[in-house]
């Protein structure tokens, strides 16, 4: 895997940080046919599968496996989405709670520093590497809610984590830019996703109204 900076201290970090990655790292599959990616991070004391709305709007059962120890389980109920925002909250099932944790990070990254990107496009796993383009759109209270980034993602990476040298969560991927050229053909752009600055105030701003994970 090619996700966090040789910078990391020592080789036994950067392996462990690796394998951190590769185990938070799920492959969801829903019982309406779609596919798509997923990540384990906490929320307060508890872990949760943090994924794109989109992704699994619709289903009432879902397949989760993890891409570091092949190990599997399924949610159903969901505890909390955002579609403006494509982010929705799932408690992380028993039979996988030993997997760890990415935290979600609440640092806006300057443009141009390195992030990685770990999902499932067309249901293989695979790992890229860009840099943030720039972080757009913000909301009333000021907090972005699209970060743009050059790593590049497909179909099936939606929900996939974007990640930081640390292993540190800055963001889901969301979709993918396409533009026309002069001749009409169709370019692919830059990736787009939630970042984790939004996500963390979204959850603030829950727990404030009384929701309790």
């Amino acid at each position: 895997m090619q996700l966090v900076s040789p910078a990391v201290h020592a080789q036994g970090k950067l392996d462990s940080l690796r394998t951190k990655v590769a185990h938070a790292t799920l492959r969801i599959t829903t019982d309406n046919g779609y596919q798509g990616s997923g990540v384990v991070t906490r929320i307060m004391k508890r872990k949760y599968v943090l994924t794109a709305h989109h992704v699994v709007e619709g289903s009432r059962q879902i397949r989760l496996e993890s891409f570091g120890d092949q190990s599997t389980g399924i949610m159903t109920q969901p505890h909390g989405w955002h579609r403006l925002y494509d982010i929705a909250v799932y408690p992380l099932p028993k039979e996988m709670n030993h997997l760890p944790i990415l935290p979600l990070s609440p640092r806006i990254l300057p443009k141009g520093e390195k992030v990685g990107v770990a999902a499932f496009p067309g249901g293989k796993f695979s790992d890229t590497t860009g840099i943030i383009r720039e972080y757009r759109a913000p909301g009333p209270d000021g907090v972005p809610t699209e970060v743009i980034f050059t790593a590049a993602v497909d179909k099936g990476a939606s929900g996939g984590m974007i990640i930081d040298k640390y292993a540190n969560l800055v963001g889901i991927v969301t979709a993918y830019q396409y533009f026309r050229s002069s001749d009409g053909y169709k370019i692919k752009g830059d990736s787009v996703g939630t970042p984790s600055i939004l996500i963390r105030a979204i959850i603030e701003r829950k727990v404030k109204q009384g929701w309790r994970p």
